[in-house]
């Protein structure tokens, strides 16, 4: 029998992607955790656990349920209110909390990606749910960190890009 102590993660060999989206989930879940520290106009606790239970919904039971989209949407449309919409890009930055929040944001998309890969690669049912809950997640860390700009008194810097004339 091997020693579990010399292994980290007992899926780390494979060669799918389900690793990568297990590995990468519980990244945004423990920079969630530490997020917790430095934002100081949200509430990240319930997120984290969340994030938990979409890591093994890839590979095992699906853990994410209706009412946990639902949760999320209530909770996008709360901030929204709060805040009102934002019509334009702005740049990741402002007060630590803030830039914590995007840089969750972003990570959230990179997962999003290694879902789409999964569902290209693997022979298996298709989880959608997954793809509206880290959608719903990401635009959520990015109506956070703008909660947590306005709340330091932080004004958003526009983003206008050179690229798409926008």
């Amino acid at each position: 029998m091997k020693d579990t102590r010399a292994c980290a993660y007992s899926f780390l060999y494979e060669s799918s992607s389900l690793c990568d989206y297990e590995i990468a989930t519980d990244e945004l879940a423990s920079e969630t955790g530490l997020a917790m520290h430095y934002v100081k106009h949200s509430d990240l606790s319930r997120l984290v656990e969340l994030i938990y239970h979409a890591n093994g919904s890839m590979r095992a039971k699906m853990a994410i349920e209706e009412e946990d989209i639902n949760y999320l949407t209530n909770l996008y449309d709360e901030i929204l209110n709060k805040i009102g919409s934002c019509k334009y890009f702005v740049l990741p930055q402002g007060s630590l909390g803030a830039s914590y929040l995007h840089c969750l944001r972003s990570k959230t998309k990179a997962i999003i990606r290694i879902i789409h890969k999964i569902d290209q690669e693997e022979a298996r049912e298709k989880r959608p749910i997954l793809h509206d809950f880290f959608n719903l997640l990401s635009n959520i860390f990015f109506l956070m960190a703008l909660v947590e700009n306005k709340g330091e008194h932080i004004e958003e810097k526009q983003f206008t890009s050179k690229s798409y004339g926008c």
